[in-house]
C-alpha cells in the first residue's frame, strides 16, 4: 500500500479502514473518486463519512476535479445508497 501525504488522503484511508476489513490503496481511493466501482463499504466510508474538504484535497492532489468527485458521489448514491448532506448541497448547485 502506498503512503501518499496528499491532503485528505490519510483521512479517507482512515475512514475506509475503520469501516471495512477490505484493504484500500491510494490508487483505489483515486479510482473511487473518479467513479470506479468498489465495495459498498468503501463507498459509504469515502462519500458518507469524509468531509468535502478532504475529498477535494485528495482529488486535487491526483488531478481529479471536484465535478468528477461529485459525479462519482452521485453514482454511489444510486449504487450503494450513500448519503452526505454536504455533497448533496453541491449537487443541487449548477456546474
Amino acid at each position: 500500500m502506498s503512503r501518499n501525504l496528499a491532503p485528505g488522503m490519510a483521512t479517507i484511508r482512515s475512514a475506509v479502514e475503520n469501516a471495512s476489513a477490505l484493504p484500500i490503496t491510494d490508487e483505489g481511493i483515486i479510482a473511487i473518486l473518479q467513479g470506479g466501482p468498489d465495495p459498498a463499504s468503501h463507498l459509504h466510508a469515502i462519500f458518507g463519512d469524509v468531509s468535502l474538504r478532504a475529498l477535494d484535497g485528495a482529488g486535487a492532489s491526483a488531478g481529479v476535479p471536484l465535478a468528477t468527485i461529485l459525479q462519482a458521489y452521485d453514482a454511489a448514491r444510486t449504487a450503494a445508497a450513500v448519503a452526505n448532506p454536504e455533497l448533496d448541497r453541491l449537487l443541487d448547485e449548477p456546474w
